[in-house]
């Protein structure tokens, strides 16, 4: 038995180094396997950058009863038994390691089960759609079964009875779509999954309703790539999906704030700085299950060491008793899955096990452009170990407010800004009197019953404020105030839509209210308020567009200082009383980008844009400028584009608008420079996804505009955009050239122009696959030979051989490439991870019986938790054309050095797998990577930058493919021995 700390990744028998000197493989043993070294024939080539070595990815003999590595639900401990210690369950409740994102290993553990039965998890995914294989251990024998969301799929039975009250070794081995399940080393089960296979996850014990089961000696084993230079995250720009800012009330300097996907980010100085306190909160979304989707968070009044936090988009309550530092799952009762989204908590203030959570249920229904949502009201009263539910009702609940002086009186806002209702008018304001058993509403006054923010005054609980408004409601919002307690409620501010209002504790007369677009301040309890904004028209720090305010504190002390987290990413900072804003998001960001460049002769100058607008950074990404200065403002953002021999002279565009905007200084300055003048509504939302320079012709400029990403990736109706657009003036002018590209739903998503003739041009199509011109757009040709999928989300042309090109393609196809300009393109997907639901392969590809049909439960997203491929950026190395990087949007970057032969992934320091775009400097050696969720991450290979000299991944798996198994084999023989 193997002791000691064993949570961390070891190398454990071989190591495979590809030797710069000898070109040589070398193989060094290590003391389980022996001290000598062997070698393979040469290879004649050089990969300094990547080694692969077999990995023990995970052990524990409990020997040390340390469980920091483990979220274990009540039930699950580790216990002493004749000398050893084990890992014991009862009831059913989960035991997850923080283990995640492996691909094929074998996992052995030593199990007993006393009485009932267990569920040994594989391929575990804890996300937005839950996902695992799961080996079903019980006294009659064993099945093997699949859950994908709410469904679950029976796959194999083994009818042999398993000893109850022994110790019985379980292996199981996962490789592809294969499974393997061996007890006491006799092989029980062997089965190909062929509809839908989970590629990817960790595993987790869950023992079921009445019984008891012990675990001991659990090893992981398995083939991993190891990269000798790792990818850094940059820590910016900010952005994200904020939701909750929060004070502690006794020490100012300790603040939370919660964005999807970073999760629960902690301040130890008063906001300056961030850190994410994310320890066992176990659920995970997102395209790359990566993201952590906290939104709600509260602190109890009665003892700040207790911490509440909620989840968004998937069911989760987690509670802290340490301020914040860890966190255990407390959702029992909680009766919804996917479609829940806990929106606040209300704690009691005398009695810290009550607690009320207020949640938004999804119907998956589309409103005039968004989710109409129900609502319900859960209530603990044993400090979360059970809910139940208290009211529910046809919109959202977000506020849930006790009067301190009554605790049996209660108020709940529902409603917010971007939720329809289902019963389309809203519900408003709600009231308790018997403690919220039973509500009726309080809406005399409230014309628009959408309530996003609900505060009640420091000192007089009877007087309460109202945000109110929603982004399609007929009805303008405002700020609403009563004095007696709802009975009568009049509207003190008006505008469209206001989302947060609160109240300074040192000095109540002082109130703030904000909408994207303002800042609002009263001084005397809001009969009157002063308005602050931008000349663009929303508020925030210099050159950043905030998105929209949604949590909002003021310092305790300080009735000038306030904080407020926004719906779009980042915590702002005002000292003026929210007449000027600074960013205070350092050292953590959820920014969700879309595109990224750089100067290709100075990387430490990068341009990125997102959902949170564009930034640039001198510095190589460790500090970011916003630059969305007016004429620049508008919400949703697609791509950037910088001139090579000009790096001041950029080019961005936006996603609604279908506007072009360019800057000769760096961003400080803009100019309109095309305006499609279209008439935006939910249905009718374009913008220019794609934009590229004429490498030979710097003037020469190719643009393609998209729909908006939910009528391609989402829930919005599917139509046609407006093609291609083209400038021969450096961007200052623009003409349509959509001869040939006359069918029904044509969306650009990408643009190749090749490097030496302006005039032959590649686009990729959303639907119609690849078109090509070779006379400056005059006129398109499809070139689609081949290609097994016409959705085409990135293209790269090689530069020394321009008849080369790279098709990345979405729908689960992979990368395809040419050699002859598109007229034939074949598959090059050797080593790429390729995910395919059933739902989306292609005629003759499924196997009898399995569905075609896209379930119901992954409709409506543009992200999910089970990845299929979809390449959403390629590079060529610029010196070494051999080498080639390639971008999955849900399981990151994968690299070639043999023109696509073969591929590795290269994934070391990415926290998040979902990769938007990459820029690549001239020297080859900087990469830079926009993320959806985490920003911007850099790979800098400096010394170990490939040279020139093809190396054949491929031949080198099939040459070490069977020595890894002997080794393999050898150490397990050798770990039975010890």
């Amino acid at each position: 038995m193997l002791s000691g700390n064993k949570r961390i990744l070891l190398k454990i028998g071989i190591l495979v180094i590809f030797c710069l000197i000898s070109f040589n493989y070398i193989i060094i043993q290590t003391i389980a396997l022996g001290t000598t070294t062997s070698s393979i024939d040469p290879l004649g080539c050089e990969n300094p950058f990547i080694s692969k070595e077999i990995a023990l990815l995970f052990q524990d003999n409990f020997e040390d009863e340390v469980v920091e590595s483990w979220g274990l639900e009540p039930g699950w401990e580790i216990k002493s038994e004749e000398d050893n210690h084990i890992l014991s369950g009862s009831g059913h409740r989960w035991a997850r390691p923080n283990v995640s994102g492996w691909t094929d290993y074998t996992i052995k553990a030593d199990i007993k089960i006393i009485r009932g039965g267990l569920h040994f998890n594989i391929r575990h995914n804890t996300g937005e759609v839950s996902s695992r294989y799961f080996l079903g251990i019980h006294q009659s024998g064993l099945y093997l079964g699949k859950q994908i969301g709410k469904d679950f799929f029976d796959l194999v039975e083994s009818s042999q009875p398993f000893k109850l009250k022994k110790w019985n070794k379980i292996k199981i081995s996962v490789e592809g779509n294969n499974i393997k399940v061996y007890i006491n080393n006799t092989l029980k089960i062997n089965y190909n999954d062929d509809d839908i296979p989970i590629r990817t996850g960790g595993f987790a014990f869950e023992s079921l309703g009445k019984s008891r089961v012990d675990i001991d000696n659990i090893t992981v084993t398995g083939v991993k790539i190891v990269q000798n230079a790792k990818w850094v995250k940059m820590g910016g720009p900010l952005g994200g999906l904020g939701y909750d800012v929060r004070i502690h009330p006794q020490d100012k300097n300790i603040m939370f704030v919660t964005d999807n996907p970073t999760g629960v980010n902690k301040s130890y100085d008063g906001g300056n700085t961030w850190v994410q306190r994310n320890e066992s909160i176990t659920v995970r979304s997102g395209s790359s299950g990566n993201g952590i989707p906290i939104f709600s968070l509260s602190i109890d009044p009665n003892n700040p060491n207790i911490v509440w936090a909620g989840t968004q988009g998937m069911r989760g309550i987690f509670k802290s008793t340490d301020g914040g530092e860890t966190w255990v799952k407390k959702d029992n009762g909680i009766t919804e899955w996917n479609e829940i989204s806990i929106r606040n908590f209300g704690i009691h203030p005398r009695n810290s096990d009550i607690v009320f959570a207020g949640v938004e249920i999804s119907t998956g229904i589309l409103g005039k452009e968004f989710d109409k949502a129900k609502g319900k009201i859960y209530k603990t009263e044993d400090g979360g170990k059970n809910w139940h539910c208290v009211w529910e009702g046809d919109s959202l609940a977000r506020f849930i407010i006790f009067d301190p002086t009554n605790p049996n009186i209660i108020y709940a806002s529902t409603g917010i800004f971007d939720r329809e209702a289902y019963n389309d008018i809203g519900v408003g304001v709600l009231k308790s009197t018997d403690g919220g058993n039973t509500w009726k509403q309080i809406n005399n006054g409230i014309t628009n019953l959408f309530v996003g923010f609900l505060e009640m005054h420091p000192r007089n609980p009877r007087i309460l404020f109202a945000a109110a408004g929603m982004n399609v409601s007929d009805r303008r919002g405002g700020i609403y105030r009563t004095i007696d307690g709802g009975k009568h409620w009049e509207q003190v501010l008006s505008e469209y839509v206001l989302t947060v209002v609160t109240f300074s504790p040192s000095n109540p007369d002082i109130i703030y209210a904000g909408s994207s677009g303002a800042f609002y301040r009263s001084e005397d309890g809001g009969d009157t308020w002063e308005k602050f904004t931008k000349p663009n028209g929303n508020y925030g720090p210099p050159g950043i567009r905030a998105g929209v305010p949604i949590s909002a504190v003021v310092d305790p002390d300080n009735p000038m200082i306030i904080f407020v987290n926004n719906y779009g990413g980042g915590v702002f900072k005002s000292t003026d009383g929210a007449r000027t804003w600074i960013n205070s998001s350092k050292g953590y960001t959820g920014a969700n980008l879309s595109c990224i460049c750089i100067d290709p002769n100075n990387p430490d100058t990068v341009y990125t844009i997102g959902r949170s607008g564009p930034f640039r950074s001198f510095n190589g990404g460790q500090d970011w400028t916003g630059l969305q200065f007016a004429p620049v403002n508008d919400a949703e953002w697609n791509t950037i584009a910088v001139n090579s021999s000009n790096p001041k002279e950029i080019i961005i565009a936006d996603e609604h608008n279908c506007h072009i905007y360019k800057s000769i200084n760096g961003g400080s300055i803009w100019v309109t420079v095309f305006n499609k003048n279209i008439n935006n509504n939910p249905n009718n939302r374009h913008g220019f996804k794609a934009i590229a320079h004429a490498p030979s012709s710097l003037n020469v400029i190719y643009a393609g505009t998209r729909k908006e990403k939910r009528s391609i990736d989402g829930d919005m109706s599917p139509g046609p955009s407006f093609g291609m657009y083209k400038s021969t003036d450096g961007g200052n002018t623009w003409k349509e050239i959509n001869s040939g590209l006359d069918t029904p739903l044509i969306n650009i998503n990408c643009i190749a122009v090749h490097p030496t003739n302006s005039n032959i041009v590649y686009i990729g199509t959303w639907r119609d696959g690849v078109y090509k011109t070779i006379n400056g757009g005059e006129s398109w040709e499809p070139v689609n030979g081949g290609l097994v999928s016409l959705d085409v989300r990135s293209l790269a042309i090689d530069l020394k051989n321009p008849e080369v090109v790279y098709a990345g393609l979405g729908e689960g196809a992979g990368i395809f490439k040419t050699t002859n300009g598109g007229e034939y393109w074949e598959g090059i997907n050797s080593g790429i991870q390729v995910e395919c639901p059933s739902f989306l392969q292609r005629v003759g590809q499924v196997k009898p019986g399995v569905s075609l049909t896209k379930t119901k439960r992954l409709t409506g997203k543009d992200y999910y938790s089970i990845p299929w491929t979809s390449i959403r950026s390629i590079l060529i190395d610029p010196i070494n054309s051999e080498i080639i990087y390639a971008a999955d949007y849900s399981l990151g970057v994968y690299m070639s050095t043999d023109e696509g032969i073969s591929w590795n992934a290269i994934n070391d320091g990415l926290s998040t797998k979902a990769v938007s775009s990459m820029a690549i400097s001239a020297d080859g050696k900087i990469i830079y990577a926009a993320t959806s969720g985490e920003g911007v991450f850099c790979l800098d290979l400096g010394e170990n930058k490939i040279s020139s000299g093809k190396f054949n991944q491929k031949t080198e798996n099939e040459k070490i493919s069977s020595l890894l198994d002997q080794l393999r084999e050898k150490y397990e023989k050798s770990e039975d021995k010890n």
